[in-house]
């Protein structure tokens, strides 16, 4: 009974993660925090081909592939209707599901070195953004005629990708969006579009590559940081967490929302800001009834 429930705990943890790729804002480590899962992910990555990691892992892949089949044709169609209220409810999906990263840390002595943890985490995407926005970089361009030097590229953002289901705080999509990539890869998932363009093709299976060989090589070190040096590694999520929340709106395709409001702009903010305060509770909500079962259990 016990190892059926936990076969459907990581089922249920795989479609969060799997939603968490493709929803600017939800960060699959983040999920597995608030399910109070996430060490035994680490340890079950670092030690990928054991048996006990097996069936943990499995269940978890499968949930994970249907998260992200549904997630992306329903956020493709979202945001297609409405970036800015879509970022806002996503957001607030993020604010929400910080409390569960602040309790890995409560009760712990305070060091002087956990500010440089916390300012890191925070410079970190927010630097992304900046330079992406400011240098003015054509992502759809590059996308669809590839140089020699974006193949590698593709490499690398599999890897930054694959710390965003690895590392709480991060998200794929606020990384993308700080890439100005997010909008340009979801128009350009199409069958129709991969067979006429061999070239999308193959970066499409260099991010994926990259993404799997971040996952097999980071979780072995990310696993040690839980072990040897928890509390810091926590700090250093915290400034991530916040850095993340602000890139949600600063980025270059919300930057360009900025620049040329629609007609509608206003109703926009106020409906993501209603959206804002839903998914905030939503996630907060979630994070209380999870902590609260474990407290009964």
């Amino acid at each position: 009974m016990q190892e059926s429930n936990n076969t459907f705990k990581s089922l249920i943890l795989g479609v969060f993660i799997g939603l968490a790729v493709i929803i600017p804002g939800l960060s699959g480590a983040q999920i597995a925090i608030i399910f109070k899962l996430y060490d035994k992910l680490m340890a079950s990555l670092a030690h990928i081909f054991k048996k006990k990691s097996l069936l943990f892992l499995v269940p978890l892949a499968i949930g994970g592939l249907i998260g992200f089949v549904g997630g992306f044709f329903t956020i493709r169609y979202v945001v297609e209707i409405s970036m800015i209220a879509v970022v806002f409810f996503f957001a607030g999906l993020m604010l929400g599901g910080m409390p569960s990263v602040l309790d890995e840390v409560k009760g712990k002595t305070f060091k002087n070195i956990y500010f440089l943890n916390v300012s890191l985490g925070f410079i970190i995407p927010v630097l992304i953004s900046f330079i992406s926005i400011y240098f003015e970089i054509d992502m759809s361009y590059l996308v669809n005629n590839p140089p020699l030097y974006f193949y590698f590229l593709a490499i690398l953002i599999g890897v930054i990708l694959s710390l965003t289901q690895l590392i709480p705080g991060l998200s794929a999509t606020s990384i993308l969006l700080s890439f100005g990539l997010y909008k340009v890869l979801l128009d350009n998932v199409s069958l129709e579009l991969i067979f006429e363009n061999h070239q999308l093709l193959l970066i499409y299976i260099l991010i994926v590559l990259g993404a799997l060989i971040g996952v097999i090589t980071i979780s072995k070190f990310i696993n040690r940081c839980l072990i040897n040096y928890k509390t810091g590694f926590y700090y250093l999520i915290i400034g991530l967490c916040v850095g993340n929340l602000f890139v949600m709106f600063y980025n270059p395709e919300m930057y360009e929302v900025y620049l040329n409001p629609g007609s509608h702009f206003v109703l926009e903010i106020i409906i993501g800001s209603i959206l804002f305060v839903v998914g905030t509770i939503l996630i907060y909500m979630i994070y209380r009834y999870t902590k609260n079962k474990e407290i009964r259990d």
